[in-house]
């Protein structure tokens, strides 16, 4: 990590100036690459468990791969995900919620913002989830999820907003997801 000496010059109680170094550390600009490696490695094996079912082996991997890189968008969404399926909505709702700031293109924003209406529905929050499917299907209106659990608002009628069209069951929804690992 660089470090960056600074020599000030500081008055003390009214004698001469004394010469002070104070050290200040620069936030990193990018990872070094051992931890980069390290991340994507956890990565990998969350989605493995993950894609097996195993959502609390999945979360211990997501966990790993956040503590080397915390802005990893992937191992941030993926651990919503595997969190959701373990039946910890609120905590998939966060991590969810922090995760579409780092999404790398307006694809995955709509797949966070879909995962995050589903996560809402399975809160019992259906308005909000509307919302959510809302936003992901005006980026990417062929989003799997989004089509699973929600209907459009009916064009031909004009009835104002759109609709659920059912309620997950247990996991099922964030099954879906699971599509989009590569």
């Amino acid at each position: 990590m660089k470090v960056k000496l600074l020599v000030l010059s500081v008055a003390l109680f009214g004698l001469s100036c004394a010469e002070k170094t104070v050290a200040i550390r620069e936030e990193p600009t990018h990872r070094p690459p051992g931890l980069a490696i390290a991340s994507e490695k956890a990565l990998e094996n969350g989605k493995k468990q993950l894609a097996k079912g195993h959502c609390k082996q999945a979360i211990h991997e997501f966990n790993k791969a956040l503590e080397k890189d915390p802005r990893n968008f992937y191992a941030l969404y993926w651990l919503g995900v595997a969190e959701g399926m373990c039946g910890y909505h609120s905590q998939a709702y966060e991590r969810l919620n922090s995760a579409v700031r780092y999404a790398p293109d307006p694809i995955w924003t709509a797949r966070v913002y879909a995962t995050l209406g589903l996560t809402l529905l399975n809160m019992g929050r259906d308005d909000d989830a509307v919302l959510y499917f809302e936003k992901a299907k005006s980026i990417d209106p062929r989003n799997e999820l989004v089509n699973a659990y929600y209907e459009g608002e009916d064009k031909k009628h004009k009835k104002g907003k759109g609709k659920l069209k059912k309620k997950p069951k247990d996991e099922e929804g964030y099954r879906i997801t699971l599509k989009w690992m590569d």
